[in-house]
This record gives C-alpha cells, structure tokens and sequence, in this order.
C-alpha cells in the first residue's frame, strides 16, 4: 500500500468514526426536540436560516478549498485567507442586521438579528487549521467537530426542557459556532494579521467556485422560505425535518468520503489516469454504500419516523419514501464535485450550477404552489435527475469517463439493491408482521434493517465474486479486515 493510500485510509477512518458519534449526537437532539418542540418552531429556525445562509451564499469565498489546492505555505496566503473571510463575515453580519425589520414575521426577524452572529463569529476562524484537512490528518477535526457539537447539543436541549420554544435551536446553533473557532486557535495556534497580498491568488481559484456557491445558494437556500411563504410556516417546519431526516442515511455514508476526496484527488491531479481510475472506483464505492442506505431508509421510513420523532411527525413519510432514494441515487456521482476542483476547472462548475438552477428553481416554485408539499419533494427529484446528467456530463467532459462506464461501476450495487427491496415486499407476504403499517412497530424495524442488510451484502458479494473479483469496495474492505 502507498504511503498516500495508508494517509486516506487512516483519515477515512478518523472521518467515519467522528463523523458518525456527531450524527449519533445530532439523532439524538433531533428526537429530543421533536418530541418537545413543534412543527412551528422548526419553521421559523428553518426560515430564518436560510436567510443567513442566502446571505452567507451571495458573499461566498470558499478559501479554504483554495488552501487545500495550492499547497503553500506561505504566511502572507493564510493573513489574506482570513482576513477575506473576516471581512465577509462582518459584512454578511451588517447585511442580515439591515433586512432582520423588514421580515414581515416579528419572530422571523428577531432570529434574523440574532443569528447575524454566526457568520460574524466563524469569519475569524482560524485560517491554518485547514492545513489538518489537506494532510489527511483528521484527528484534529474530530476533537473540534465533537467538542462544538457536545456543547452545542447540551446547550440546545436544557433551553429548550427549560423554556420549550424555537429560541434552544438559536441559542445552540450560535454556541457550537463560538465554540468551533476557539477550538481551532486551542488545536493549531496560530495569530493572524491583517493582509490584502494575496488577494489575487484566493480570487483565482475561488472566483468562479464562488459565483457557483451563490447560484446553488439562490436555488436551493431559498426552498423554506418559499415553503414559508406559500404554504404556512407549521408546513415549512414539516419541509424541514424531511430534508434533515432524509439526508441522515445517505450523507453520513457519503459526506466523510466526499471530504477526504478533494485533498485525494488534488494529489492526482497531474497524473490523469490514476485519477480517472481513483474516481471509477469511488463511483462504485460511493454506490454500495448511498443507495442501500438510501432505498433502505425508505422501507423503514414507516417505522422510523412515528417511533423515532413521534406521531406529529407522520405527515413526513410519504415525502421521505420519495426523497430519500432519490438522495441515494443523486449521491453516487457526488464525487463530480471534488474531482473537478481538484482539476481547476470551476468555469465548468459554475455553468452547470447555473443550468441546475434554472431548472430546480421554477419547478420547485410550481410544484410548491400547485401541489403542496408532495409537489416540493417531486419538484427535488425532477431537477435532481437532470443534475445528476449534467454531473455524468463533467465527467465525461474532464475524465473522459462515459455514462457506460459508471453504470458499469453501479451494475452491482443497483442488482443488489433491487434483490433487497423484492425480498422486503416479498417478506410481508409470507410473515405474520405488518410491514408497512402508519403506527410503527420495532419488530417490523429490526426485521426489515437485518434482512435488507444481509441481503444486500450476500448479493454484491456473490455477483463480485462471479464477476472475477473486480476492483471496487469489495476488495477494498477484504484488504481493510486481512490487515
């Protein structure tokens, strides 16, 4: 094994296992608060940030991306990365303040004043810390990610036992944020200075990549606000949770892996053969693991939610039967996004963002209005097929690498998948459980979680055993348990 695949394996595995203890803490509040908070006051956090978040968007300079792709060490690059982001964080707070009294929702606009700390506070983050990321070191970032989110949900849950309203979201979003950019000084000290030098260098690389941030932002920050606006603020709080509750299975699978691929990929950068092979085989890696994950949650999705959050909640289901799988499809081509920065070529990037969002946006305002909240998740399944082409597209216009080629890489995956979903259905038939009843039932959870499991792992396993042992995941875990 080369020293930067031990490098990858060794941050994969600090990223798996950080990752998953901050989602189990994140489940765990999610639950918590559901159960003691209503659909309201989720709607009203949920609007209101996404004000800050379009604010946020619209002054976009991903510079620490910049930092992980230059590599250098200069001190001048680091002063100017973090003044650039001080800057924007104090001029995203100042904007937010200025809109917060026009929010026609007194409660909306009060959020707004208060939550203009956040951009504020992370603007002075500490611009070295970036360098644990682009050295594969992720153990730093576990301690900084775990410490803010222990804090942060500690914090959430006593205010909101206490005083029982939206101001416990509020009031932990803004202390996990305090306590991310303290961390950071606490883990790689570091004082940094005032600098314009080099303006120009950041600018370079970031330019399109953030006219890309600010097209995304407009197209998908805007979705609660415009649920919001159309449908009621109780319906937003609903939007909301199926957005948080739908990402959990496919992005805890999938958001470690995606981190540690820029950096990856940015090391193969100049050698285009191994990262056409190294982006292949994360095509069928990120597949075996997004779409169980994601058809999975689906089976589940009647159990989970009245179980898990509580009957309030059961309007959700059927808006994640829809979404969920999508999620899990969209995300086998999630590693379009790194390769492509990691070649520099953002204008493409940017161009294609821009073609989403004509098409996202329109169609979810339509959707929205003409059929509710059904009509919002299917709006998110229609724009995203065609994002998922424009992705395939990249791909084949930077690697070379066909849409042949990455249904090769999915042929497994996609045949094991459908083998659990039939067997699961089939199931119902032939046991004395109901399966897919609207009250939930922990036999029915356990049963469709071990069976579709186990199924899954023996098809992909047999087919990539009949297909000659392949290159893919497979491999790659048998080599991970021989050592």
């Amino acid at each position: 094994m080369t020293d930067m695949s031990r490098r990858v394996a060794a941050g994969a595995g600090w990223l798996y296992s950080y990752r998953w203890l901050d989602r189990l803490l994140d489940f765990c509040s999610i639950v918590v608060l559901a159960r003691i908070l209503a659909p309201d006051d989720f709607g009203l956090v949920a609007i209101a940030a996404s004000v800050v978040t379009i604010v946020e968007g619209l002054s976009a300079f991903d510079v620490n991306k910049a930092l992980i792709r230059t590599r250098d060490e200069d001190r001048a690059l680091y002063d100017s990365a973090w003044t650039l982001s001080a800057l924007r964080g104090i001029v995203s707070a100042l904007i937010m303040c200025a809109i917060a009294p026009f929010v026609t929702d007194a409660r909306i606009g009060a959020v707004v004043s208060v939550l203009a700390l956040s951009p504020l506070l992370s603007g002075f983050s500490n611009p070295r810390f970036v360098m644990f990321e682009r050295d594969l070191i992720y153990s730093r970032l576990a301690v900084l990610t775990l410490g803010a989110k222990i804090v942060s949900v500690s914090v959430t849950l006593v205010i909101a036992v206490v005083f029982r309203n939206f101001w416990s979201l509020v009031i932990g979003m803004l202390v996990g944020t305090l306590i991310s950019v303290i961390l950071s000084y606490v883990l790689r000290p570091y004082r940094p200075r005032f600098s314009f030098a080099r303006f120009p260098d950041i600018f370079g690389f970031s330019g399109w990549l953030s006219l890309t941030s600010v097209v995304m932002t407009l197209a998908m920050e805007t979705d609660k606000i415009i649920v919001g606006r159309l449908l009621g603020v109780a319906e937003a709080g609903l939007y909301f949770m199926t957005g948080r509750v739908g990402v959990l299975p496919t992005r805890e699978m999938i958001s470690p892996l995606q981190r540690i691929l820029f950096p990856s990929f940015s090391e193969l950068a100049s050698d285009k053969d191994r990262l056409r092979k190294a982006v292949c085989e994360s095509i069928n890696v990120l597949g075996s693991l997004s779409l169980p994950a994601g058809f999975g949650f689906a089976l589940v999705a009647n159990d989970f939610v009245p179980l898990a959050l509580g009957e309030k909640w059961t309007p959700i289901v059927p808006l994640l039967t829809i979404l969920v799988p999508y999620l899990g499809l969209r995300a086998t081509l999630s590693m379009t996004l790194p390769c492509v920065m990691a070649l520099g070529r953002t204008r493409l990037l940017f161009w294609v963002s821009f073609l989403y969002a004509l098409v996202h946006l329109p169609a979810f305002i339509a959707g929205t209005a003409l059929y509710g909240l059904s009509g919002s998740i299917w709006s998110i399944v229609v724009a995203g097929a065609f994002y998922s082409y424009l992705n395939a597209w990249l791909l084949q216009r930077t690697l070379d690498i066909s849409i042949r080629e990455i249904l090769v890489q999915l042929r497994r995956p996609l045949g094991a998948v459908a083998v659990m979903v039939g067997s699961i259905v089939s199931l119902e038939a032939f046991l004395p459980i109901e399966f897919f009843s609207d009250n939930g039932s922990w036999l029915s959870l356990f049963t469709k979680v071990s069976v579709g499991s186990l199924v899954f792992c023996a098809v992909q396993y047999v087919t990539w055993r009949l297909e000659g042992r392949p290159d893919g995941i497979e491999r790659r875990v048998l080599q991970l348990l021989s050592r």
